[in-house]
This record gives structure tokens, sequence and C-alpha cells, in this order.
């Protein structure tokens, strides 16, 4: 679900944001806390944990709103309704790559 998501997503970071082409995958990460998160669930995040080779990384978000909004029933224990976020970005940073665009992982 998260995956479709991102197809969407990116068009309109792109078209609203006015970033330019990231370098690196350090700096697209950071766009997409500084920016993306901000702008499409208004919470503030940070990037941590960086290996070493600067390939692999966290994104940890301070408020998780999802959470606060999300009831699953009892029947889907174990399910993580934030896991969503992790299908939105993967699809969003390949689309953006396919397309030419700003966002290259």
């Amino acid at each position: 679900m998260g995956y479709n998501i991102g197809i969407r997503l990116i068009d309109e970071f792109l078209a609203k944001s006015n970033v330019l082409r990231c370098v690196d995958f350090n700096e697209t990460a950071e766009m997409i806390a500084k920016i993306g998160f901000k702008m499409f669930l208004g919470v503030n995040v940070s990037v941590v944990n960086w290996d070493a080779d600067g390939s692999c990384c966290n994104i940890v978000l301070k408020d998780n709103l999802l959470v606060d909004f999300v009831e699953l029933p009892d029947t889907c224990q174990g399910l993580y309704y934030c896991n969503i976020l992790s299908g939105v970005i993967r699809r969003a940073l390949e689309t953006g790559h396919e397309d030419g665009s700003h966002l290259d992982p």
C-alpha cells in the first residue's frame, strides 16, 4: 500500500518543494527528513545512525501522529501501521530516480 502511495507523493513533493537535485544519499535522506515529512505529515524527524560507508541510516520520528489516530483490531497483533512509511519512501525514491528527478538514491 505504501509503495503505491509513494508514486503520487514524489510528484507532489517535486512540484511544491522546488528542491535542487541531491548529490548523494546523505543529502537525499536529509531532504526527505527536513522537507518531505514536514510537508506531508507535519512532523519533525531526524536522520541518525549512519553506517561507515554512508549507505544506511535510520529516520526517527520524534512525534508519530500516525499512532495517535489509528486503532487496529485485536486480530492484527504484531502489525505495525507505521511500516507503511517504509514503502512510501522506497517507492518515492525509486520513482524519483527512474524519471531522472531530483531524488537520486
